[in-house]
């Protein structure tokens, strides 16, 4: 016997006709109805991979072809009273089904994967995907490419949601993180990294900082073929966010391959989904190298100089017993020898973030504008 629970419904006529369902060890099986008794109807259920099911949902495989070509011949026979809770199949042997159980041919289904996977999960859910050469046959990808897109791809996302809570007039604290996202698998074709958020989501399944990052991203990404409107969008940011996604641009650019984001909560008609190729972000990056001002954040620190460099133009502020450390503005004029060490200041920064494609790593710059005696 097998415990199953049903996890999507493919065909629904008066009761569900053929469905998806799960074991409790995460084994996904292909159920469909076989036969009709007094009792109601009878499902004949089968064991399929992520691989095969992923392929079924897409439309890629008939159902006739998943019954008659199994990957495993293991058959169960199930007849639930409630589908909506844990029902029991048992174990049939047989080597093939009977021809009159079999579908029609040519009966495909056409899902929308990430819709799916949210309300499985009620969560949030995001698919990254990245046309890698590497992941043309099977789920595969240089580590050091998804190392360091997962920070790039992690830093977009957070700058994002602190840019969208600023604008809404709800900033998030620096020393806050909006949310926390998990990696809980990959997927076929190109290389696709699903995500979910690992915070507790409302009674919708809906993370609100995760939803209006997604959000910004996929706005931005719908314009990216359009230099002057990208542009435009990065404008509006300016700081954090429009230097991540840079970053992010650098990345599908120096790595030539196109990026695809489709994200979805639960409650969603359907998934949004968009994509930039790599010719526009190098079209975007080229524009971006004369405009400094881009990815520039101002800051304000009121604290105790601990130190103060002349000669290398370098200095450090505790503020609130948390260190800050940066240099001089080129052209600030700024002359860090009248600085008074272990004297109260108000430093006025310029901040900017830059982050290494080789590793994804995020490192914070701090030039110094201006200081002023407290």
């Amino acid at each position: 016997m097998k415990s199953l629970s049903l996890v999507h419904v493919l065909l629904d006529y008066d009761y569900p006709q053929v469905f998806v369902a799960r074991d409790i060890i995460g084994v996904r099986y292909i159920c469909m109805v076989c036969e009709e008794t007094a009792k109601g109807p009878v499902f004949v259920c089968m064991p399929i991979s992520s691989k095969r099911c992923d392929a079924l949902l897409k439309g890629k495989v008939d159902l006739r072809i998943v019954y008659d070509e199994p990957e495993v011949r293991e058959y169960y026979l199930a007849e639930p009273d409630n589908l909506n809770v844990e029902f029991q199949a048992r174990h049939q042997v047989m080597d093939a089904l009977p021809l009159n159980w079999l579908p029609e041919p040519g009966l495909t289904f056409d899902f929308d994967e990430v819709l799916l996977k949210a309300q499985e999960l009620n969560s949030t859910v995001a698919y990254a995907s990245l046309s890698v050469p590497e992941a043309t046959g099977e789920p595969r990808i240089r580590s050091r490419k998804l190392s360091a897109f997962l920070s790039i791809y992690q830093s977009v996302l957070k700058n994002l949601a602190r840019s969208s809570a600023k604008s809404s007039g709800k900033p998030i604290p620096k020393n806050e993180e909006p949310y926390e996202s998990d990696v809980f698998g990959f997927s076929y074709g190109s290389f696709t990294v699903q995500i979910r958020s690992a915070d507790p989501c409302d009674i919708l399944g809906e993370n609100k900082a995760l939803v209006s990052a997604f959000q910004l991203l996929n706005e931005f990404l719908d314009v990216a073929g359009q230099p002057d409107s990208a542009m435009e969008f990065l404008s509006s940011l300016k700081g954090h966010a429009a230097s991540s996604l840079i970053s992010l641009l650098s990345f599908v650019s120096e790595n030539n391959c196109q990026f695809i984001n489709s994200w979805s909560t639960p409650g969603m008609a359907s998934s949004n989904k968009s994509r930039i190729r790599a010719a526009s972000a190098q079209n975007i990056i080229q524009r971006c190298r004369l405009r400094e001002d881009l990815g520039v954040e101002s800051l304000e620190l009121l604290g105790i100089v601990d130190s103060a460099d002349v000669s290398a133009g370098t200095w450090k502020i505790l503020v609130d017993g948390v260190p800050y450390s940066g240099g001089v503005k080129e052209g600030s004029g700024i002359n860090l020898a009248g600085i008074t060490l272990h004297g109260r200041y108000v430093f006025r920064c310029e901040e900017k973030i830059e982050i290494s494609l080789g590793s994804g790593r995020e490192s914070r710059k701090l030039s110094l504008i201006s200081l002023e005696a407290r």
